[in-house]
């Protein structure tokens, strides 16, 4: 399993697979996470290339002599052509997966090594589409969401948002502020960046960036714990899309596992079995109404299938097998 290292969803899908029986070695996608090797993937990557190079050679150095049924690869932002093509000579028997949770335009590498995989998936409908190789599979909750779903607990935020801040993201979440203060309505919004560098550098070229107060940003990850108890304690949750992504964010996936109800930009979530407007409310994202008897009424269940569709254990069914799994006996491989 080579994945880019994302909140920890990494180590949950490494979990979920051993936990069915499954022995896995995992790589981070990147040769560092360092503020320098982040900047040079999204500036240019051909920078990174001796750096890449001499990782992926031990990669495939340690691994030569294991015998792999699945080589499995999440997003392709680094990876090459040439390292995938190195890897399959020495795995000839393995099946390889690429999945994709960005969608093809913020991922231009992916587009590149796309071909060279047996099966490749992607969370973005409308790229699913438009490429005949792409097969379309939503992404999923953890099971920790499932227990938010169960939990008891005193509701004191109206409305919550905790994510990363990136394109028009700040300007919509402060439009949806001040909804909430004129309707007297309570708010808890945590504002995520990865890093003070990373920001100062982006203010450089940003013009979005420079509208950020250093004190509205948060530079410390929340735990899967303090999300969960976040989410716990709140009525509605707030998710808004890149502008040019039709994909269901992880976090949409998340409030339908929790079973909380959702404020969201994202329109095409019209177009999926999970779409209920008695939990869903969409915006627009320039100029955003909050209804506060939405925010009030009582959440409706959505029904079994469709919600065991969307958990980890059945994208992982999906994703290896090609089909959905509904009775979580689950599946063992090597």
């Amino acid at each position: 399993m080579i994945s880019a290292s994302f909140f920890g969803y990494e180590k949950e899908i490494r979990w979920k697979l051993e936990s069915f029986g499954s022995e896995v070695d995992y790589f981070d996608e990147r040769p560092e996470n360092d503020f320098l090797t982040k900047s040079l993937i999204r500036v240019n990557r051909k920078l990174l290339a001796p750096k890449n190079n001499a990782y992926y050679n031990n990669i495939i150095e340690q691994t030569k002599h294991r015998n792999y049924d699945f080589i499995f690869v999440i997003k392709g932002e680094v990876i090459s052509n040439v390292h995938i093509e190195r890897l399959r000579q020495a795995h000839k028997q393995a099946k390889f997966i690429l999945y994709l949770w960005d969608a093809l335009s913020y991922s231009p590498n992916s587009k590149v090594i796309k071909n060279s995989f047996d099966a490749v998936y992607t969370f973005d409908k409308s790229d699913a589409e438009h490429y005949t190789d792409m097969q379309f599979r939503p992404l999923f909750f953890i099971d920790e969401y499932r227990k938010s779903a169960e939990a008891k607990v005193i509701q004191d935020i109206d409305v919550l948002f905790i994510g990363t801040v990136h394109t028009d993201r700040f300007s919509v979440l402060k439009r949806i502020e001040r909804q909430l203060k004129e309707k007297n309505l309570n708010f808890y919004f945590y504002h995520y960046y990865p890093s003070k560098k990373l920001y100062y550098f982006k203010r450089l070229r940003d013009r979005d960036i420079r509208k950020y107060g250093k004190a509205e940003l948060k530079y410390d990850k929340l735990s899967k714990e303090e999300i969960t108890q976040l989410f716990n304690r709140s009525r509605v949750i707030v998710d808004i899309e890149r502008p040019k992504q039709n994909g269901l964010t992880m976090r949409t996936i998340e409030v339908f596992g929790a079973h909380k109800k959702l404020i969201t930009t994202n329109e095409s979530i019209k177009n999926y079995d999970l779409y209920n407007p008695e939990n869903i409310n969409i915006i627009d994202r320039y100029a955003p109404v909050i209804d506060p008897s939405f925010i009030y009424q009582e959440y409706e269940k959505p029904p079994e299938e469709v919600y065991e569709k969307y958990s980890l254990d059945d994208w992982l069914h999906e994703i290896f097998f090609g089909k959905k799994h509904s009775n979580h006996s689950m599946m063992h491989v090597k």
